[in-house]
């Protein structure tokens, strides 16, 4: 490059400066060529300097990897729950008890699903990940060890409430890796395989338990349980890398406690990507517990996450009544009624593959209209792009579809119909539901990328909490009501629920700013 208005004058083919050249200590000798190349050589090690960090430094197949390891974790703890099931019956004969009391041990298992997390959330945002997930794994397997080895019904509930409080904190560790190393246009997708594969295990937990039973008696679900947890238990010890962005960045930084060590970080294809890039570290916040309450006690985040607890809820109490209605309204055996849980099992399957796709095609064309409307403005000027309207589009209508469905599956099995509309409208449910709990799990990462954790945690506390309220009262509805009676109540309380998810859709941009400034000042702790 040449000062404006200095020549370049070619004598006998040498091109020599006739001015004065700003780029070079000559005042007549220097080739041109030489001086272009000596600039353009800066201008790239310029744009060098100033290029972007990526958001991880692992690559997509190791983010795959990683999301299936951690999705097997989740599987786990929501398999727990579901894969008891079949087994009331037999416990309540061998222990001697009554089906009510029985009951009372799934209540608490799901009390203490959604109490757990709240208490290891803040830990796993602010001393790591891996430590709290290595922790969980170990203790869990304990736990079920001793579980395969009780003889009376007290330490039975008493232990599957520690069962239910030690694990279920992977389901929100899981969804704080991915808000860790994905971008918002990847959360939807990964998310969507997160909670698919987390939720197969409620989905399917009921047949393979069904299974086990018959082969090894109730004492085999736990033994199962446990050896699960171990073989995951020994893939993350190995495998999983710390991915808290406080602790090591876009995972290029290598962290300074034992605890947070991965033996991963030490082969060679790691530590090639490795450069101690500190610009990637996120701020550091000090330690706060009741940061999960105060999050859930936010006005938008409580009515938001209140429409999903509730059909979560409902889903919970239908895969209940499920298998108690199939033995005493149809007469069908343990095997055959863990079949029938195959319906369900698909559902959850299939939400999640493809709300996960949706979530992420939906966020690109949001925004794609949004720089195409705004990307000419000062970005100090351009309104706040509205990711709760984003996320929450889509969810709406499998809420409406699953308001539908539960009316249909009450009254089918009040009048005991044929088996095929329950096990489709089971299907939708399940469906719908799984859809809308994705939604929303892939909403709270964007909304709180540093406390992700403790954010998710929040939506697995009040509808774990709802869904032991739901199944503690099933049996009195059910009595007073009748099982379609008791589902077109839980529809109307879904209903009305969802006129939230319609407001949200609907209110004005104003309102929708102040609203992300209130939630901000909570992501910002």
């Amino acid at each position: 490059m040449i000062d404006e208005g200095s020549e370049i004058n070619d004598v006998g083919g040498n091109g020599t400066c006739n001015q004065i050249c700003t780029h070079c200590d000559c005042t007549g000798n220097t080739d041109a060529l030489s001086v272009v190349q000596q600039t353009s050589e800066v201008e790239a090690e310029t744009e060098e300097d100033h290029q972007v960090p990526p958001c991880s430094i692992l690559k997509s197949h190791e983010k795959y990897f990683l999301v299936i390891l951690l999705s097997l974790s989740g599987m786990l703890a929501t398999s727990s729950s579901s894969i008891y099931f079949p087994a009331l019956p037999i416990l309540a004969k061998k222990f001697g008890v009554s089906d009510g009391v029985v009951n009372l041990s799934v209540v608490g298992y799901l009390l203490f699903q959604g109490l757990g997390p709240s208490f290891i959330a803040s830990l796993a945002d602010t001393y790591g990940r891996r430590p709290c997930l290595i922790a969980c794994l170990l203790t869990y397997t304990i736990v079920c060890i001793g579980l395969s080895r009780t003889n009376t019904f007290w330490l039975l509930a008493v232990l599957r409430c520690f069962q239910a409080a030690l694990l279920s904190p992977s389901l929100n560790i899981s969804a704080g890796v991915i808000g860790d190393m994905c971008p918002p246009s990847e959360r939807g997708g990964f998310i969507g395989i997160l909670m698919g594969i987390q939720l197969v295990g409620q989905g399917f937990g009921a047949l393979v338990g069904a299974e086990v039973i018959s082969k090894f008696g109730w004492r085999g679900i736990f033994v199962c349980l446990a050896i699960g947890s171990g073989t995951v238990l020994l893939f993350a010890a190995i495998l999983m890398p710390e991915s808290n962005r406080k602790l090591v960045g876009n995972l290029s930084i290598p962290p300074k406690r034992l605890i947070n060590c991965s033996p991963i970080v030490h082969f060679e294809f790691m530590k090639k990507r490795m450069n101690n890039d500190i610009s990637t570290l996120s701020d550091r916040t000090p330690l706060d517990m009741f940061l999960p309450y105060k999050i859930l006690f936010t006005r938008r985040v409580f009515f938001i996450l209140l429409p999903v607890a509730l059909q979560f809820t409902t889903w919970t109490m239908s895969l209940t009544t499920l298998s108690t209605s199939l033995e005493s309204k149809y007469g069908f055996s343990i095997m055959q009624i863990g079949l029938c849980y195959l319906s369900p099992g698909l559902g959850v399957l299939t939400g999640s593959l493809v709300t996960g796709r949706l979530l992420d095609y939906i966020f690109a064309r949001k925004q794609k209209a949004y720089d195409k409307d705004y990307g000419d403005m000062e970005k100090s000027q351009r309104p706040t792009f509205d990711i709760l309207k984003t996320r929450i589009q889509f969810a709406f209508y499998p809420s409406c579809l699953l308001i539908l469905s539960t009316i249909a599956f009450g009254w089918c099995l009040q009048y005991r119909i044929h088996l095929a509309p329950i096990l489709i409208s089971s299907f939708i449910i399940s469906f719908c539901s799984i859809s809308f709990i994705s939604a929303i799990n892939t909403l709270l990462v964007d909304l709180f990328p540093g406390q992700s954790t403790a954010a998710t945690s929040c939506l697995v506390l009040l509808r774990c909490v709802l869904g032991a309220a739901g199944v503690g009262a099933l049996q009195s509805m059910v009595d007073r009501m009748g099982v379609g009676g008791c589902y077109t109540l839980m529809a109307g309380l879904c209903l009305i629920s969802a006129g939230e998810l319609l407001r949200v859709m609907t209110r004005p941009r104003e309102q929708a700013k102040e609203e992300e400034i209130s939630i901000n000042s909570y992501a910002a702790c």
